[in-house]
């Protein structure tokens, strides 16, 4: 009898490491249109967890938060548009090149600790009208 209860209490502890190695994130992508960055990803579980924060790096700068997303409590799929992936944190040369940024999800559980996702590289190829007119407005604000 003690024989079969350790051998399912060892299976059923391999099966809980198995899914505790797991990532939250199951998938995570960037896409650029032109006008933003649209950054699309995928929960496997969001068990105890608070909050997605969206963070973005230029390939100077280090990552900082550009959004929050709550969870959902369930796997989820999310989308957060970056409509300022053009102009926020990039430097004048930076603005003059194509824009190569990293984005990443840090994920924020319950009890306050965080770990991130791995990081998705985009190059945002914007048309000079637009991009002008966005370093016009951001002399404004």
């Amino acid at each position: 009898m003690k024989r079969t209860f350790s051998v399912v209490a060892v299976f059923a502890l391999c099966i809980l490491f198995i899914y505790a190695d797991q990532s939250v994130i199951e998938t995570i992508k960037a896409t650029s249109n032109d006008s933003s960055v649209n950054v699309e990803w995928r929960t496997r579980s969001e068990v105890n967890i608070s909050r997605f924060e969206i963070e973005r790096s230029s390939s100077s700068n280090a990552f900082t938060m550009i959004g929050v997303e709550k969870a959902k409590g369930v796997a989820a799929s999310y989308i957060y548009r970056d409509s300022d992936s053009f102009m926020k944190s990039l430097t004048s040369n930076e603005l003059q090149a194509k824009n190569t940024l990293a984005y990443r999800i840090k994920i924020v559980y319950s009890d306050g600790s965080s770990s991130v996702s791995d990081e998705v590289v985009v190059t945002h190829n914007m048309s000079s009208i637009k991009r002008t007119w966005g370093m016009i407005k951001e002399m404004f604000k």
